[in-house]
C-alpha cells in the first residue's frame, strides 16, 4: 500500500511483523503480559521525538502519546485528540487508535492514564507483569507521576516495572529497511548542511543559516532533529559547543562556527557535528582542528564488532590530552535519537565502559578538543553504521577538511 503521508513515510508490513515478534519473544522470557509505552514532545525542532512510541507506531501524538502492546492480540494506541483519530488511522500500522479525551471532556489527554488502564483490564492482565517504557532513558524520561499513579493504582493485582532502557536495547541493532533509510537520511543531512555552509558570510545571523537548513531540508521532503549554530570570535572566544538556540549576532570576518545538525524523516535521521572558520583558522584552533581529526579516525579505527568501549582507553592513545587540552570526546547510538552507547572519556577515564559494540549499530564518532575553561574548542563528527569488518562513515560532507567560508 502506498504511504499516504511525507511527514511519517512508512516501513513495510514486514518490517513492523519484524519488529513487533521480536519486542514479544523479548517480553515472553521476561514474563510480561504487556508493555506501556509512552512518549512526549520534547524538541524546538520539527521532529517531536517520542522514539520509543513511533517505533511501534510510526506515528506521534501531538503532546503525549500511549501505546499498550499486548504479548498477545492488538497493540493500542492512545492520542491527545479525538479530532486527531481518522488521520493518525492513515498513518499507522496500528489499527486500534482511541483518544485520550473526548469533546466533552474538559482536560484533554488527562484522561488518558485511566483509559490505559482500562485497556490493560480489556485484556484480562490485572495480574500480570507489565513493563514501563518511557521517552527516552538517555533523558530520564519515563511515566509522568500523575499517569503512573493512575495506571498501577487502578491495577493494583498487577506487577509494574520501568524497562526504558531494556526496551530500547531491542532497538540497537538495525534491519535492512533500517539501514537502508539511514543512508538516505544521511544523504539530506549532507545535502542541507552544504546549503548552510554556502550561505556563510559576514553579516549573516547564525538563525539565518538555521532558516536556510530548515528550508533545505523541507524541500527535500526532511525535517530537522537538531539545528545547533553558534558562531565565536576566534581571537577572543566564548564558546566550544554550538547554541541549541541559534543567536542573532552578526557572523564575522575571524569567526568559528560549530554546528550540530541532525536532518531526516520517519524519525530518523543523519547527523554532522562540524566546525568551520570565516577567515584562516589561528593556530590554535587549527591545532585543534587536526586533533579533533586524528581523535576521530583512531577510535573509527578501533570499532568493531565484540570491542568493548572500555578497552579503546588502551586502543586509542588520548592525543587531545597529550597535547594539552580537555577531551571531551564522544561515541553515542544514533539513529532516531541518543542511545547506547553513551561513551564520554579522556585519558584513562570512560563513561559506559561495558558495552560492546555489533554489526548494524549506528552510532556517531566526535572528536572533541576543548580548553580547560571551556571558552574555545573544536568538534567534528558524524554517523556511522557497524560492519562485519569495522565502522562504515555514512555522512559524506567532507567535515574533516578545513573549511574557510564566506
Amino acid at each position: 500500500m502506498e504511504c499516504p503521508n511525507y511527514f511519517w513515510p512508512w516501513f513495510s508490513g514486514e518490517e513492523y511483523e519484524r519488529r513487533y515478534a521480536n519486542i514479544r519473544a523479548a517480553m515472553e522470557k521476561k514474563g510480561l503480559g504487556a508493555l506501556v509505552v509512552y512518549g512526549v514532545s520534547r524538541s524546538m525542532n520539527m521532529d517531536p521525538g517520542q522514539t520509543n512510541t513511533v517505533y511501534l507506531a510510526s506515528v506521534a501524538s501531538a503532546g503525549q502519546t500511549f501505546i499498550v502492546f499486548p504479548l498477545e492480540g492488538e497493540p493500542t494506541m492512545f492520542i491527545m485528540y479525538k479530532n486527531h483519530v481518522k488521520n493518525t488511522k492513515a498513518m499507522s500500522p496500528i489499527r486500534d487508535v482511541r483518544a485520550g479525551g473526548t469533546f466533552f471532556e474538559a482536560g484533554g489527554m488527562t484522561h488518558a492514564p485511566r483509559r490505559v488502564a482500562e485497556r490493560l483490564k480489556e485484556l484480562g492482565l490485572e495480574n500480570r507483569r507489565i513493563g514501563i517504557m518511557g521517552e527516552s532513558a538517555w533523558l530520564g524520561i519515563h511515566l509522568p507521576h500523575e499517569a503512573h499513579e493512575t495506571i498501577t493504582g487502578a491495577l493494583p493485582g498487577a506487577e509494574f516495572e520501568v524497562l526504558t532502557s531494556w526496551y530500547e536495547e531491542l532497538r540497537l541493532i538495525k534491519s535492512d529497511e533500517e539501514i537502508a533509510l539511514m543512508r538516505r537520511v544521511a544523504a539530506m543531512t549532507d545535502a542541507a548542511y552544504e546549503v548552510m555552509v554556502r550561505a556563510v558570510r559576514p553579516g549573516v545571523r547564525p538563525c539565518d543559516l538555521y532558516n536556510d537548513l530548515v528550508r533545505a531540508s523541507v524541500d527535500m521532503g526532511g525535517r530537522v532533529c537538531l539545528g545547533h549554530v553558534g558562531r565565536t570570535p576566534m581571537s577572543d572566544p566564548d564558546m566550544n559547543y554550538p547554541h541549541y538556540y541559534p543567536l542573532t549576532t552578526p557572523i564575522r570576518a575571524g569567526d568559528a562556527v560549530m554546528t550540530e545538525v541532525a536532518v531526516g524523516t520517519a524519525g530518523y535521521s543523519g547527523k554532522i557535528w562540524g566546525t568551520f572558520f570565516v577567515g584562516d583558522p589561528t593556530p590554535e584552533y587549527e591545532e585543534m582542528f587536526r586533533l579533533a581529526v586524528k581523535t576521530s579516525d583512531v577510535i573509527a579505527t578501533a570499532i568493531r564488532p565484540g570491542v568493548r568501549t572500555g578497552d579503546l582507553t588502551r586502543l586509542c592513545p588520548d592525543t587531545i590530552q597529550d597535547a594539552g587540552y580537555m577531551a571531551k570526546t564522544s561515541i553515542c547510538g544514533w539513529s532516531n535519537r541518543n542511545a547506547r552507547p553513551d561513551v564520554r572519556g579522556d585519558g584513562d577515564r570512560i563513561t559506559d565502559p561495558d558495552f560492546i559494540f555489533d554489526k548494524n549499530q549506528c552510532i556517531n564518532v566526535v572528536g572533541w578538543p576543548s580548553d580547560y575553561d571551556e571558552t574555545r574548542g573544536v568538534w567534528l563528527g558524524d554517523c556511522c553504521i557497524v560492519h562485519r569488518e569495522g565502522i562504515e562513515n555514512l555522512q559524506q560532507y567532507p567535515i574533516r577538511e578545513i573549511h574557510v567560508a564566506g
